[in-house]
């Protein structure tokens, strides 16, 4: 079957320091490759064979070596192209504990999220389209993983966009997975709105002024961009804690005027005050 897929071929990005991004066309997910002298780190595969096929020919139009694979969360538009590596040799499947656990639980409900650029991986069908769960746990203290002359961080600053996220650095380039966004709102469905906020903080105190980050999705941003998102979302919960309150005990009853005082869009957020409503003490 393989060879009647048209692999999604990736726009590639250098950026310095052995680092490269490749724009997966579907969600405009960020795959992102490190290069030591012994082997290269891809972080985070595509939403399924289709993608994976066309990031594995462009790596391999950068790099001949062995690959390892760090995973940033467990949603399916990140992990999905996971089995695609497996089959080409890649044993090292990086996660953390919980984003292991969720695609365990709820990897096949994933599937839906990819339908439309994925049918076979949607489907569960065909070559590639079992789901390969990380089996190298990363903790919460962290992990420094050696390339061969360089070596990649992969650690955790607590739930945010999920209850499991990581982030990789490598010098002044830090993949954030969608812990950033800057290609659309933020995702707030397995979301924990406050932890998150929180994390954006300490993201911000951590960052230096000449970091590159490389969101989830979106064009690669700066600590500023990093800031203004700290400063959006948490006044998003300032605003939405007031909605919250006025409603019934018990209710959902946010207004079309609420959901177009937040900053996200009606559908994420309707999402963020359903999730804000959850984790209020």
């Amino acid at each position: 079957m393989e060879h009647l897929m048209q692999p999604s071929i990736p726009v590639v990005e250098e950026l310095g320091q052995r680092c490269w991004r490749l724009v997966n066309h579907g969600f405009s997910m960020n795959t992102g490759l490190v290069v030591g002298t012994e082997r290269a780190a891809v972080i985070d595969t595509g939403s399924g064979p289709r993608e994976a096929a066309g990031l594995y020919r462009a790596i391999r139009g950068i790099t001949d070596l062995p690959l390892l694979v760090i995973n940033t969360h467990a949603h399916g538009d990140h992990v999905f192209g996971n089995a695609y590596f497996a089959a080409r040799g890649v044993e090292d499947f990086y996660a953390s504990a919980e984003a292991t656990e969720h695609l365990r639980v709820h990897g096949h409900a994933e599937r839906e999220l990819v339908r439309f650029l994925e049918p076979e991986m949607a489907l569960g069908q065909g070559e590639f389209t079992n789901l390969v769960v990380p089996q190298e746990i990363v903790s919460g203290a962290g992990i420094t993983i050696d390339l061969g002359n360089l070596s990649v961080e992969a650690f955790g600053l607590g739930p945010g966009h999920t209850p499991g996220d990581l982030l990789v650095r490598r010098g002044r380039v830090l993949f954030t997975g969608d812990l950033v966004e800057q290609g659309g709102p933020p995702n707030f469905e397995d979301a924990d709105p406050y932890r998150w906020a929180e994390l954006l903080g300490r993201l911000e105190q951590e960052c230096a002024e000449d970091d590159m980050v490389v969101p989830g999705h979106g064009n690669v941003v700066d600590r500023d961009f990093i800031c203004r998102q700290h400063r959006e979302m948490r006044a998003a919960i300032a605003c939405g804690q007031g909605f919250v309150d006025s409603w019934p005990s018990g209710s959902f009853d946010a207004t079309a005027d609420q959901l177009g005082q937040l900053p996200y869009g009606a559908e994420q957020s309707a999402i963020f005050l359903q999730r804000l409503r959850q984790g209020m003490p």
